[in-house]
């Protein structure tokens, strides 16, 4: 369970991951990239956000290479978050949170962080 002032970046239960991991298939090395980073190198639809401005100011997102060997991590930032079906929203959203199995209720407004793909 999460605390509001202590919520974990890779938890994901009750709002998306802040911080996306993926191990180097080449060395197992452990590689991090952002949210935002992973949203805008992946060219996913979603609701821009002010930390996003400042990563394309700044030059956008490199390619993801492992630190220790070099190996392009493309792929497996790829299959780090998986696309699942978000009940609550009806949609197949592409970075899903822990609230994707809550039901949908009629006139609640619609996720903030969703990723929509597909509709349901």
């Amino acid at each position: 369970m999460c605390y509001a002032a202590s919520c974990n970046p890779l938890c994901g239960d009750c709002r998306p991951k802040r911080i996306v991991q993926a191990h180097c298939p080449e060395c197992g090395l452990l590689a991090e990239m952002s949210r935002d980073e992973y949203l805008i190198y992946f060219e996913l639809p979603h609701r821009k956000s002010v930390m996003e401005k400042k990563i394309i100011e700044r030059g956008g997102v490199a390619t993801p290479k492992c630190v220790g060997c070099g190996a392009d991590l493309t792929e497996a930032f790829r299959e780090a978050v998986q696309p699942a079906e978000c009940k609550s929203n009806r949609i197949i959203c592409g970075f899903p949170c822990g609230r994707k199995n809550d039901s949908y209720r009629e006139g609640s407004r619609g996720c903030p962080t969703m990723v929509p793909l597909d509709k349901l």
